[in-house]
C-alpha cells in the first residue's frame, strides 16, 4: 500500500546504513555536480494539467535527488549496501538527510577538523566520518525548523574516525 507524503515524512528523521548513506551522497554529488550522465530532469514530465506540463527544473538538487532515489530502486543495487529491499521510509529518511546535508557547512568552524579546503579555490575535502555522521545523527524539529544535531554529528565524525585510526595503528 502507498502511503502518503505526510505519512513518509514522520520517518525522515530515522537513522540510516552509514555505509548506504555514503554511497548515496557520492551518487547524489555526482549527478548534482554532471560529473556522471544523468537525465534532465525538466526534459521528463512529471504531469500535464490541461495545456500545462510539468516537470523539475534542472537543478543540481533534482539531478541529485533523482539519481539517488533511482539507483535505490534498482535491482541491481549491490547486496553489501541494500538487503533487504529499502522500504519507502528507509528512502525518505536517506533522501531527508541527503536534502539537508549542505546544511552541516553552516558550521565548518566546528566541523573544522572533518573539513579540509580542496585543491581548487572554494573546493572542500569532507571526511568519510562526517558523512557517515550525518546518516546517524540526531535530528532536530522545530516548529519553524528542520536540522542536523550538530554536536551529535561531530561526536560521531570523531568516534568514527577514532575507531578508523585505532584500526590502522593495529
Amino acid at each position: 500500500m502507498k502511503k502518503s507524503l505526510t505519512e513518509l515524512a514522520k520517518f525522515s528523521a530515522d537513522p540510516v546504513d552509514p555505509d548506504l548513506f555514503l554511497w548515496c551522497q557520492g551518487i547524489y554529488h555526482a549527478a548534482a555536480s554532471l560529473s556522471m550522465p544523468v537525465e534532465n530532469p525538466a526534459a521528463k514530465p512529471l504531469f500535464t494539467d490541461g495545456d500545462k506540463t510539468y516537470a523539475f527544473s534542472d537543478i543540481p538538487i533534482n539531478r541529485g535527488m533523482l539519481a539517488v532515489m533511482k539507483e535505490l530502486r534498482e535491482p541491481e543495487l549491490s547486496e553489501e549496501l541494500r538487503e533487504p529491499e529499502l522500504s519507502e521510509e528507509q528512502r525518505m529518511a536517506i533522501s531527508w538527510r541527503l536534502m539537508h546535508f549542505g546544511d552541516i557547512f553552516k558550521h565548518q568552524e566546528k566541523l573544522q577538523a572533518f573539513i579540509k579546503n580542496g585543491d581548487s579555490p572554494g573546493e572542500l575535502q569532507v571526511s568519510e566520518a562526517l558523512i557517515k555522521a550525518c546518516a546517524t545523527a540526531r535530528i532536530i524539529t522545530t516548529k519553524k525548523n528542520v536540522r542536523y544535531d550538530i554536536d551529535d554529528v561531530t561526536r560521531i565524525a570523531q568516534e568514527l574516525t577514532d575507531a578508523e585510526e585505532k584500526d590502522e595503528s593495529e
